[in-house]
């Protein structure tokens, strides 16, 4: 008989390696568990540019309930540790997630389902802003055609200001598409569907753009390559003015769901969302190496006249 204590090694080697990559365990951790990933569910994680300031959503409820309701959570890392995390004053009330800090620190933009004279239904893009104390101010609307009637998700910006988000809007390509707005002389402009190479007839939704605004990660459910129905990580760089092929991340992916990329300023590191397993009940948030990620998929990449 074989050496049974080898053999269930190698079996629970096999089945880390579902996720990890056999020998890559490492590279890819729960981030401050007991702290900020706890039994509840967190997600969607924002962190100011020096990396000293850590924004989050929260929800006490089952991940995917339809009436889950989650808070946005702020907690401060000084002599190399965390603080616990405590609600922001702007928020408990509504359901509110998906905080973006800008690049200096003084505007944060999330989502939220609070009434608006646009809509009372649906979520929208959200900003606030900090005063001379660095206090948060009271929370503000973003206007038409930012926002529409139906749902917005994930804001994100990059370097020049640009703001990027999903939306489930009518006129998109699928479910929920990736949108576009410039920038420019202080104010946003109308939003623009980023296009067939990042959308499809099913749904893109949660996303990351770096400050160039040439590499864009996003979550996308239902697609063939999906590791999991419920939503995979995906990545794309822009060659001149084209977008390359979305490739799955199957080193992120698992058969829950994996959602709300946040990448570093320097661009070392990974921040993701999971539930782990098809049946998880619970989100934390993770944390991977992201160099040779990047590495791999950009030696990859084509776009789609390429293929």
């Amino acid at each position: 008989m074989g050496n049974s204590k080898f053999g269930n090694w190698i079996l629970l080697c096999c089945v880390v390696s579902i996720w990890f990559g056999c020998g890559k365990q490492k590279d890819i951790v729960k981030f401050e568990p007991g702290n900020i990933s706890t039994l509840a569910v967190e997600y969607s994680c924002a962190f100011s540019a020096d990396g000293n300031e850590l924004y989050f959503a929260k929800s006490y409820q089952e991940w995917g309930s339809g009436d889950m309701k989650s808070a946005i959570y702020h907690a401060v890392k000084k002599d190399g540790e965390w603080s616990s995390p405590k609600m922001v004053p702007f928020s408990g009330i509504f359901d509110d997630s998906d905080p973006h800090l800008s690049h200096d620190g003084n505007t944060l933009y999330f989502i939220s389902n609070r009434p608006t004279s646009i809509t009372k239904t649906s979520a929208d893009i959200w900003m606030v802003t900090k005063n001379e104390d660095g206090a948060w101010e009271e929370p503000v609307v973003l206007s038409y055609p930012i926002n529409s009637e139906n749902t917005e998700y994930s804001p994100r910006t990059d370097g020049a200001g640009n703001l990027y988000f999903a939306s489930d809007r009518l006129g998109g390509l699928g479910q929920g598409d990736l949108y576009m707005s410039k920038f420019k002389y202080g104010e946003f402009g109308v939003p623009v569907n980023m296009g067939g190479t990042l959308n499809s007839p099913k749904g893109e939704w949660n996303l990351e753009i770096n400050d160039r605004g040439d590499l864009i990660i996003f979550e996308a459910s239902q697609r063939e390559a999906n590791v999991s129905p419920y939503g995979d990580l995906y990545i794309s760089f822009k060659q001149d003015d084209d977008w390359t092929v979305p490739q799955n991340i199957k080193e992120l992916n698992t058969s829950g769901s994996d959602l709300y990329p946040y990448l570093t300023k320097d661009g070392k590191q990974l921040y993701f969302t999971s539930s782990d397993s098809l049946n998880g009940k619970s989100t934390n948030i993770y944390v991977a190496q992201f160099g040779a990620i990047k590495r791999k998929y950009q030696q990859q990449a084509k776009t789609p006249l390429q293929q």
